[in-house]
Formats: structure tokens, C-alpha cells, sequence
């Protein structure tokens, strides 16, 4: 029997790439069962491209057109309520999947029973299409209970998996994305997903993530963006209880390590474009969030790496 796969695709003034994101959907190897094209209150042609879809394709391209930008969170929570599969995945509308994404991750789902979430190897590319490199870089994640890896952000370079194929249940224990959420919605969806749900992980990279300076993250103040960060991690807490106290220590050193790192990195950004006192105004600000005060209690060199030693502070949280 054939799946029923739902595949949503959000949306914002990406007609540039809208196309080839709708294109790699529908031209999958396993056929999806539906594809809900969700647009964000686009200005630059994309829902006249969305519509032509629909009218070509009646009956597996179902468009959304919203009059009012409604903000990713909500977009992406809206899409998956219109779902009407048994099992889902995404992509939004600048990334590709690659043919055999769907097939594949229901096949790996297929092997391990236990699962109700697949997820798979990913390349990154540029602008116009170019793979600049490997998610994995050739280290597989793992398949299972990963939960800590998730909240913790303990994956390479600090980021998570993509576009999951999971199961119309899981969305029935979890909920939906969080529509108060301005940035990191997936990290918050999917730990919420993986303290709930096991994973297989599929070896072959079966998506393309588009990089092109155009996200909400790229364009947020490294303050505000950080604060975002804090946030679903305060939120999620409850998550920890019952877990043995090792594995939320590993949680906690390794989220701390995230933060560290993304915290420098802002900081970094700033004093290497000339913004010194944008730099310093970073760290104290993120020292304010971290210990509700204005102590700062680290030497700050803004020019090379800059210390922050914020492991202690939350595991103290």
C-alpha cells in the first residue's frame, strides 16, 4: 500500500525558488499523498506561481494564500494543521528535496518499527544551487532515543536535521509549532518531538538547505537573537524532569557549549565589522540574560576570542 505522505512547503517572496522547491516535491520517486503550499502574504509574484500549480496539479497541490503576514512560526503551524496524511515532512520554499527523499526515509521507517520519525543526511548550497558541503561530513548521527543531542544541540557544527518525515500522531502528542516563537521553531518543535518519539537516521543526503543571508536569523540583532535562543531553552525545561541527573548534566554542558559558541560568534561578527561598542553591548547584554544582572564578570577582549565561561551559570539554571 502507498503511503499517504503529506508535504507542506512555507513560503514568504521566494519566487526565485519556489519552483524548484514545488518541482522536487512533486516529481518525488513515492508519490506524495498531498502538497500544502502555505504563503506568507508574498508580494513578488509568488502566489500567482502557487496558484498555477494548483490549477496544473488539482487534487495533490492545495494552496494557501494568506492576506496578512502571519510570521514563519505561525505559517508552519497553520500548514500542519491542514494536513491530512498519516505521515508529514516539510520543506520550505527556497530548499529542494532530491528525488528519493520520501521513498527512502518511509523505507528506513519501514526497517525500524520502533520509529516514528525519520530524518536524513542534507547539502548545503548557495544561491544558485552550488553544494558548498555535508551536513554529517561523513560522521553519522544517531538513530534512536536523541533527545539530549537535540536539546542539547550537540549534533556538528551546533545544527540540527531537517525536513523529518514523521507520523500524524506524533503531531497529536506534541502539538504544533509554537506560534509565538520569532526564530528557532524547528529546534523547539523537534524537541519536543524527540523526548516523545524515536528516530531512524537515513545515511543518503535527500535534501538541498539553500544559504543566502535572507533569514530572520541573519537580519536579527545578535542580542535579540541570542535572547530567542535562551528562551526555548527556559521553556523546555520541564522536559528534563525524570531523566536521570547524568544525562540532564550532559544536556546542560553541552547547551552551554551552544551558547558559548553562538554568543562568541555574534560578538565576533560585530568587532570584526568595525562595531566595537556593538560588540561589548553583546556580551552584556547576554551576561544580563544569563544571571539577571549587570556584573560582568569576565575580562572582554573583543579582538580574537572572547570568554565567556557560561557553563557554570546554567547549569546553575
Amino acid at each position: 500500500m502507498i503511503p499517504k505522505i503529506s508535504v507542506f512547503i512555507t513560503s514568504y517572496n521566494q519566487k526565485n525558488f519556489l519552483s524548484e522547491a514545488i518541482e522536487s516535491v512533486i516529481s518525488q520517486t513515492l508519490r506524495p499523498f498531498e502538497v500544502i503550499v502555505a504563503d506568507d502574504c508574498s508580494s513578488d509574484g509568488s502566489r500567482e506561481l502557487i496558484m498555477d500549480y494548483a490549477s496544473r496539479y488539482p487534487g495533490l497541490v492545495r494552496a494557501y494564500l494568506h492576506d496578512k503576514n502571519l510570521g514563519i512560526a505561525k505559517n508552519k503551524a497553520f500548514a500542519q494543521k491542514q494536513v491530512r496524511g498519516d505521515w508529514l515532512t516539510y520543506l520550505d520554499g527556497d530548499d529542494r528535496f532530491l528525488p528519493r527523499k520520501l521513498e527512502y526515509e518511509f523505507r528506513c521507517l519501514e526497517k525500524a518499527p520502533d520509529a516514528r520519525i525519520a530524518y536524513s543526511d542534507f547539502y548545503v548550497i548557495d544561491a544558485v544551487g552550488n553544494r558548498l558541503q555535508r551536513w554529517s561530513e561523513g560522521a553519522a548521527p544517531p538513530s534512536g532515543y536523541i533527545f539530549p543531542q537535540v536539546y542539547g544541540r550537540s549534533f556538528r557544527r551546533r545544527s540540527l536535521f531537517r525536513c523529518e518525515l514523521i507520523a500524524r500522531e506524533c503531531l497529536d502528542a506534541v502539538g504544533f509549532y509554537d506560534e509565538d516563537r520569532l526564530t528557532h521553531e524547528d529546534w523547539d518543535f523537534k524537541i519536543r518531538l524527540t523526548r516523545h518519539f524515536r528516530t531512524v537516521y537515513c545515511p543518503e543526503p535527500l535534501t538541498e538547505y539553500r544559504t543566502h543571508g535572507g533569514g530572520i536569523s541573519q537580519r536579527m540583532p545578535a542580542a535579540s537573537l541570542l535572547r530567542q535562543i535562551l528562551d526555548v531553552y527556559r521553556k523546555n525545561l520541564g522536559l528534563l524532569d525524570g531523566l536521570p541527573a547524568s544525562e540532564q548534566d550532559m544536556i546542560r554542558t553541552n547547551l552551554a557549549d551552544f551558547l558559548e559558541d553562538r554568543a562568541n560568534w555574534t560578538i565576533r561578527e560585530s568587532a570584526d565589522a568595525g562595531q566595537i561598542l556593538g560588540a561589548i553591548k553583546g556580551l552584556l547584554e547576554f551576561h544580563d540574560l544569563l544571571t539577571g544582572s549587570d556584573i560582568v564578570r569576565d575580562i572582554m577582549y573583543v579582538a580574537g576570542r572572547v570568554p565567556l565561561s557560561m557553563k557554570r551559570l546554567i547549569k546553575a539554571g
